[in-house]
């Protein structure tokens, strides 16, 4: 039995063979919802022994290229199917399902998964915008801290004492600076030099306001 997420409805549940690469799969249960199509291999109770059902294939709405459904004008002859081109790996591949209804569900899993599709590449966009937000914020952190560093201690690692921390902070942050020191300017954002004749500052992109 599949477990269905929150927002997922099935549309489909019907006793079907599975079809692919030549091979026949028996005693299996095909089901269609919203968010995938999957293929599930119901368990067997034998004498000794007793097989649980599995999952045999799965495939999200957002993999499916094609879907189209073949009926037989001899239907008594010839099983309905129902062929599901679908990308794995890189790789295209199909598969077919012979159920009793095929063209009636064709349509519906069109829809979906263009749905599906849009969403799913929203959703990594998403993913990816956040990654750089998380990237650009520890870079930040990481230029702050370094900035602390250099001013909390002196140059030879020591912490200055009360009557010369001023002269030491002085002297530290010109011996970091670039020459000539006039040109120079510091990040309001991060606090990192920002060479001369430069528009962005080069560990955070603050963009440089020119007087």
């Amino acid at each position: 039995m599949i477990v269905l997420e929150p927002d997922e409805n099935e549309i489909l549940e019907e006793k079907s063979v599975m079809i692919q690469n030549g091979a026949r799969v028996e005693d299996g249960k095909l089901h269609v919802t919203n968010k995938r199509i999957i293929y599930e291999k119901i368990g067997e109770r034998r004498l000794r022994r007793a097989e649980a059902s599995k999952i045999f294939l799965e495939i999200p709405m957002y993999d499916i290229l094609n879907v189209s459904s073949a009926v037989p004008k001899m239907s008594l002859l010839t099983k309905k199917k129902l062929a599901v081109e679908f990308r794995k790996d890189g790789d295209m591949q199909t598969v077919e399902f012979e159920i009793k209804k095929p063209e009636g569900i064709v349509d519906i899993i069109k829809n979906w998964a263009t749905t599906s599709k849009r969403d799913h590449e929203d959703r990594l966009k998403q993913e990816d915008q956040e990654r750089f937000r998380r990237e650009l914020e520890m870079a930040k952190a990481k230029s702050n801290k370094s900035n602390v560093n250099v001013i909390s201690f002196g140059r030879n690692g020591n912490q200055p004492s009360s009557s010369n921390k001023d002269t030491d902070i002085v002297r530290d942050n010109k011996a970091n600076l670039p020459r000539p020191a006039e040109t120079v300017e510091v990040c309001p954002e991060c606090g990192s030099y920002i060479p001369e004749g430069s528009k962005f500052c080069p560990e955070c992109g603050y963009k440089v306001k020119k007087s």
